[in-house]
């Protein structure tokens, strides 16, 4: 499981984009576990590591543990995290006067 852990976080910022083609994660907003695990496993499967619904499920909780160490992800609930990942904000619109 180690090597699975590793692998995503040593290529965080390719993981994170793999996972934002998959998924609504914008900056400031909510993520769940869920679609992260689904992430792991198919991000995992892509570089041609293929694991199990369990195992990838304790992947995920080590690999988003990991995140929220570096301040990527803050923990809502046991669940759900706020992603804090300013490269995915939406662009800013500027407002015309009427």
């Amino acid at each position: 499981m180690k090597k699975e852990v590793d692998f995503v976080v040593n290529n965080q910022a390719e993981f994170l984009k793999y996972l934002k083609s998959k998924f609504t994660m914008i900056h400031m907003s909510n993520f769940f576990f869920r679609d992260f695990h689904y992430g792991v496993m198919g991000y995992l499967k892509d570089h041609g590591m293929s694991v199990k619904y369990n195992h990838a499920e304790k992947i995920a909780r080590e690999v988003g543990a990991a995140f929220e160490k570096n301040g990527i992800f803050k923990r809502i609930d046991h669940q759900s995290w706020l992603v804090n990942y300013p490269e995915f904000a939406l662009p800013r619109v500027e407002k015309k006067a009427s």
